[in-house]
């Protein structure tokens, strides 16, 4: 399988896998190419959160298109739903689980699903809603977080480590925000407060974030 990965910055691990993948033609571009539509067999876009009007450079797609937005849904960048697009979780942390989170429409799922198999990568589809399910929990976190900071209610290091201690997870939430970045989190609590008032942001938020 020929792969090509349209990322402006470096990529080492990707779905669980070194980056470039074994038995696989697979190559890192910082910009899309128009004869990737015909040479290659999928495409993987990281850049497209960022420049979302860029969607259209794949209007004539015919292969499979995986796109990193967390934020955008496809019913926001690809109207036409002949177009063999879905997104995924893209985010810091999130791209390099074993296990991919992905929207797509009804018509397009087994593309996918085939795709998926033939590079041996576990798949979730989820709904097409900003921040699928993971990004837009863990976000919710972070922003809970920081509001038992705002109140005093305990520091950001011990939050984390009650956080890591009594939840067992990976990271404390002032940790996944440094790592994941806090402009990506911002974004995506602003685009979920427009239909649930609960996503707002933490008047804090506009500060930085620091362990």
């Amino acid at each position: 399988m020929r792969l090509v990965l349209v990322s402006s910055q470096p990529v080492t691990d990707l779905f669980g896998k070194e980056f470039p993948f074994v038995d696989n033609d697979c190559i890192r571009r910082e910009e899309f190419l128009s004869e990737d539509l015909t040479t290659a067999d999928c495409i993987i876009d990281l850049t497209i959160e960022d420049h979302p009007t860029t969607i259209d450079q794949y209007r004539t797609a015919t292969i499979p298109i995986l796109i990193g937005s967390v934020i955008f849904t496809l019913k926001e960048l690809a109207t036409d739903t002949q177009l063999p697009i879905a997104r995924f979780n893209h985010w810091p942390t999130f791209i390099n689980r074993n296990c991919i989170e992905f929207a797509v429409v009804d018509n397009h799922v087994e593309k996918f699903q085939q795709l998926f198999q033939t590079l041996n990568i576990p798949a979730l589809r989820t709904e097409d809603e900003p921040g699928f399910v993971s990004a837009r929990t863990v976000s919710m976190i972070v922003n809970e977080a920081l509001l038992a900071r705002e109140e005093a209610v305990s520091t950001e290091s011990e939050i984390d480590t009650a956080m890591k201690l009594g939840t067992s997870y990976p990271m404390g939430p002032f940790e996944w925000c440094n790592k994941i970045g806090t402009d990506r989190i911002v974004r995506l609590l602003h685009k979920l407060a427009e239909k649930d008032n609960r996503y707002q942001p933490a008047s804090s938020f506009t500060e930085t974030i620091q362990n």
